[in-house]
């Protein structure tokens, strides 16, 4: 039977199908376009979440309640911290990206029962990746040659390949993420196949392998190779250990005999002796305001201060916590670290029976080890918007009910 729509919920398909087109062009070309994605999806979620409160047909996973349990705290932060904060309904509105993510996986869920054709799926997927790689090889461009067309200006570093992103830091965390998800598919292609032939996945996985390489992010790097293994952890553990320790040797021989790779581990003092700073300044923030913290989004700006005051080095550099979770910590306190590492715990396990998924899920908490990679707008959006497309839970479909009915 063909689903009928009234026509304001045709629109709320159509919006919703809309942002995830714009996603897909957008995740690693423009953060500006990809603001668009987050109007599109305002409507329709507020729709689809009123049509889940009213049928209670789409099952709330416990990923789900521990977002929004992180987005309640750090409002609770902003609120406390009032007078401390510079603009703080700025901070509150950049929960955006949370609350965008969790109206998503409801929005989605029904997309994919009642609109999203086969057709519709293999365009949105080979567009991400045409133009992930485009980004990736526009900044390959820009490190060899020191101008990145597209943009149309100077490389935005003389030797750290950056995509179409204005920092290497936030690119090199980005495209790792992506690396994980596409050595998945690689691995799993047949599953894929109808998405996209097998040379655009192995030559987007080969060329944006390059770019996460090439931008030198070693946490980035250390999220891709240690993630990798997992995508063997549930059915092949023996497999997850060879591919463990043949991963280990490697970063370890890359180390002890690859310059570059050996400056960029070990030489980097500067680097290292500013992040070591930031962790101690954030436990610090944290052993000040150890409920809620100094505020969403508020170490940064305080950051030097902190320094000063708890006599740690570096006070000339003010910066976030380079750690997901020291940041939450620091910003939204232990009750915001909580909810932020629950979070995580649950999307691991919802996503345990998938491996793709279940590698990201890893590669995002090991790289956010070393980077604040939930506050970045660019790698946000990416992380919210696969939470949300690959939400565990579709809505219901009730028999003898047309409202349900297959398209």
């Amino acid at each position: 039977m063909t689903k009928s729509f009234s026509s304001f919920e045709k629109i709320c398909y159509q919006l919703t199908l809309a942002s995830l087109f714009v996603l897909a062009i957008a995740t690693f070309t423009s953060v500006s376009i990809n603001a668009l994605s987050h109007i599109l999806m305002v409507v329709p979620g507020v729709y689809f979440l009123t049509k889940q409160l009213k049928n209670r047909d789409i099952k709330i996973s416990p990923s789900f309640w521990s977002l929004l349990a992180l987005i309640i705290i750090c409002w609770a932060s902003v609120i406390a911290n009032w007078g401390d904060i510079d603009r703080p309904l700025k901070q509150i509105f950049r929960t955006k990206y949370y609350i965008i993510g969790l109206l998503g996986a409801l929005s989605y869920g029904y997309l994919k029962r009642d609109f999203l054709s086969d057709k519709n799926k293999a365009l949105l997927f080979k567009l991400f990746l045409i133009s992930t790689t485009v980004a990736t090889i526009c900044g390959l461009f820009g490190l060899w040659t020191g101008y990145t067309p597209l943009k149309f200006k100077d490389a935005c570093h003389p030797t750290r390949a950056c995509g179409l992103f204005g920092m290497y830091m936030t690119y090199g965390y980005g495209i790792s993420l992506f690396c994980v998800l596409m050595t998945g598919i690689a691995l799993h292609r047949k599953r894929f196949n109808h998405l996209a032939p097998n040379w655009m996945i192995w030559a987007a996985l080969i060329i944006n392998l390059a770019g996460n390489i090439f931008s030198y992010a070693r946490g980035g790097w250390l999220g891709f190779l240690l993630a990798i293994p997992f995508l063997f952890f549930k059915s092949h553990k023996k497999m997850f250990l060879t591919v463990m320790a043949a991963g280990a040797l490697l970063l370890g021989g890359l180390v002890a005999f690859s310059p570059k790779v050996n400056e960029v581990f070990l030489k980097r003092q500067g680097s290292n002796e500013g992040r070591i700073a930031f962790y101690r300044a954030a436990y610090a923030a944290f052993t000040e305001k150890p409920l809620l913290g100094l505020g969403f989004k508020n170490f940064e700006p305080n950051s030097k201060d902190i320094k000063k005051r708890h006599d740690i080095p570096r006070t000339h550099e003010a910066g976030h916590a380079h750690s997901n979770v020291l940041e939450h910590l620091a910003s939204t306190g232990g009750l915001g670290a909580l909810a932020f590492l629950l979070f995580v715990f649950f999307w691991l396990k919802e996503t345990y029976d998938e491996p793709i998924l279940f590698a990201f899920v890893m590669s995002f908490f090991i790289s956010g080890m070393t980077q604040y990679t939930f506050g970045d707008g660019e790698n946000v959006f990416f992380i919210m918007a696969i939470y949300s497309l690959f939400y565990p839970y579709l809505p219901k479909r009730q028999s003898g009910s047309s409202e349900y009915s297959a398209p």
